[in-house]
């Protein structure tokens, strides 16, 4: 998706949409499989079977409230840093303007496909910092200008490892990430950059 122009119209949208969520459904299969089989169950969202309901339940908030920092953060830095209005402009060429159901599919399709992939398998197998570093790596946009991007995921891949292995379970880093890709989704597609 990274060098390709796609436009608005529905039928291109709608193509784009079965694109990505194929691939993200086949990322999470894959990361369901290799935990299966790495560690021999077939939880992949909490890391012990003692982990309560409840904190199933309020833990998720946790990762809400990560993504708005991170979000406001790079709202923040934005003015600053110039390869943040720079990624914004590459990405709002390659997505042009979707529908908003779309970027509601986008965002959950990544951060589920993603999460599933890097903290429910890859990082029970590798631990948290060659996941990131993995993490980073799908991250790589074609500029090099761009490249700051690629750390900051890398960064955050980090972040979620801990927040994963400090709850106990996937939620929370579902969430953050659903929450920092649909805000930043709706911010490219929706407004020029800073």
């Amino acid at each position: 998706m990274e060098g390709a122009h796609f436009s608005s119209s529905p039928q291109a949208s709608a193509g784009r949409v079965k694109v990505v969520a194929s691939f993200y459904l086949a990322l999470a299969l894959v990361g369901f499989l290799w935990h299966a089989v790495d560690q021999e169950n077939n939880d992949l969202w909490r890391t012990s079977a003692e982990i309560d309901p409840l904190t199933l339940l309020w833990t998720p908030l946790l990762g809400l409230a990560l993504g708005l920092a991170v979000v406001v953060g790079f709202r923040l830095l934005e003015g600053r840093a110039r390869w943040l209005p720079a990624l914004h402009r590459e990405f709002r060429t390659i997505l042009g303007r979707p529908p908003m159901m779309e970027i509601v599919l986008l965002a959950a399709a990544s951060s589920i496909g993603e999460e599933i992939f890097f903290r429910g398998a890859m990082l029970d197998a590798w631990g948290p910092w060659i996941s990131s570093v993995v993490f980073a790596l799908l991250h790589v946009p074609p500029k090099r200008e761009l490249w700051p991007w690629t750390a900051s995921a890398g960064l955050l891949g980090l972040v979620l490892a801990g927040l994963t292995n400090w709850t106990g379970n996937l939620g929370p880093a579902i969430v953050a990430h659903f929450v920092i890709n649909l805000i930043n989704l709706v911010y490219i597609t929706r407004r020029g950059p800073a």
